[in-house]
């Protein structure tokens, strides 16, 4: 993670339920602008692979990302839309982040 003034630049990566109840993983890299003190609003580029998602082929997905700061955890919000067979469902996450360094 790198943290400027203006924003911050980040990798992520983790594991969740996804909405056709699979296990889908995620990894990629983003960049978030700062909006006062606590929020960030910006996006990321993740590579996603899940049996329910694209008939279980791994792809790229551009997503955006809000971010509300709690100190050391983070409670993110994303927003993923409907999209031909890459993405039969539309759906709207949270999850919460932990930096692994500072």
């Amino acid at each position: 993670m790198s943290e400027t003034e203006r924003g911050v630049q980040f990798v992520e990566a983790g594991v969740y339920r996804d909405s056709g109840s699979r296990w889908a993983k995620v990894a990629g890299m983003g960049y978030q602008f700062k909006l006062g003190k606590r929020w960030r609003l910006g996006g990321a580029l993740l590579g996603v692979q899940s049996d329910t998602y694209n008939g279980g082929t791994p792809f790229i997905a551009p997503l955006p990302i809000a971010t509300y700061d709690l100190g050391r955890v983070k409670l993110n919000a994303v927003f993923v839309p409907h999209y031909g067979t890459y993405n039969p469902f539309a759906t709207f996450g949270f999850y919460f982040s932990v930096p692994l360094a500072r």
